[in-house]
């Protein structure tokens, strides 16, 4: 099983300002991802990120934010003893499962001792939290970055201004 598995050597959070333009006027909104840099040095993303886990994460990497509010997984931060004790029995992440039907990413999360292993489905950038907080490993199964490297090549090759309706997109798509 782990040689499908591919490390993650680096993890980013990202907040992403998106410009939309609407009839006269424009907007912006914002967006999260976290950027998981693979062994193979491959990129593989995780979209709409919960910004709690994004901030978090920013913090690990010691990036200096323009909020001084504190958050639940804050609190996490600033107590060792609760961080030793989930590093101890913390062994790795595996993101290891992509639902077609509800479009997220699932990950395996493995505790245990020396005898026995547990495992526990994740939300994946939760669970990337916990191995950053721990400094445990991440891996992601390889099929994953191979299908989502081939929908963004899809995506990317598709000229959107060739469509004028969203019946002739989607019936691409």
């Amino acid at each position: 099983m782990d040689d499908d598995l591919l490390l993650v050597r680096e993890v980013y959070g990202e907040i992403i300002r998106r410009e939309l333009y609407h009839g006269s006027g424009s907007f912006a909104i914002l967006d999260t991802r976290i950027t998981c840099v693979l062994e193979d040095n491959r990129n593989f993303y995780l979209e709409r990120v919960p910004p709690e886990i994004i901030f978090s994460l920013k913090r690990i990497n010691g990036e200096e934010l323009q909020d001084d509010r504190e958050r639940f997984v804050d609190i996490l931060l600033s107590i060792p003893e609760v961080i030793e004790i989930l590093g101890k029995y913390l062994k790795r992440i595996i993101i290891d499962e992509f639902d077609d039907n509800t479009g997220v990413y699932s990950a395996t999360v493995e505790f245990g001792d020396d005898k026995i292993i547990f495992r526990r489905k994740m939300v994946p950038s939760h669970a990337i939290f916990l191995a950053k907080l721990t400094n445990k490993p991440i891996y992601v199964k390889k099929q994953l970055v191979d299908q989502q490297e081939a929908l963004y090549k899809f995506i990317e090759e598709l000229d959107l201004e060739d469509y004028t309706d969203k019946e002739d997109l989607d019936r691409d798509l």
